[in-house]
């Protein structure tokens, strides 16, 4: 009986959707795959603070490190 009330206490689905010119695009994971492409080159860089920026109207979302940003720093929606 404990497990079957374990099994009922799963964790919901929970999405994050962005509504613009007309679509809806889903940023669900769009910080975590921002940051694993920045972590996948800069393999040895200490992070401190990264942020999103998400530019809908360029179907894109840009991120700083620590502060600092470069061209290169840009995920597609």
């Amino acid at each position: 009986m404990a497990e079957k009330k374990q099994a009922e206490k799963k964790a919901p689905v929970i999405k994050t959707i962005l509504q613009a010119d007309g679509k809806d695009i889903d940023i669900s994971g769009l910080a975590e795959k921002a940051l694993k492409s920045y972590k996948s080159v800069h393999k040895r860089k200490v992070v401190n603070e990264f942020c999103v920026y998400i530019k809908p109207e360029e179907n894109a979302a840009y991120y700083t490190v620590n502060g600092e940003g470069e061209d290169a720093f840009k995920v597609e929606l």
